[in-house]
């Protein structure tokens, strides 16, 4: 099975898996958009636009 491949839309570093944060997943009732939880500093965010770990001790 390979990795996901994201893309850290801070940083550019490539995630093989969503980080430890994203766990959390909702869909947006308005939009039908999965988001995933990127920690307290980060909220919600589409797939297409994570943060990866380094990113998320910094701030968003």
């Amino acid at each position: 099975m390979s990795g996901l491949k994201l893309k850290c839309c801070k940083c550019g570093n490539i995630m093989e898996t969503l980080p430890s944060s994203s766990q959390d997943v909702i869909i947006d009732e308005e939009t039908g958009e999965i988001l995933y939880w990127n920690g307290k500093k980060c909220g919600y965010r589409p797939a297409d636009c994570l943060v990866c770990e380094k990113c998320q001790e910094k701030a968003c």
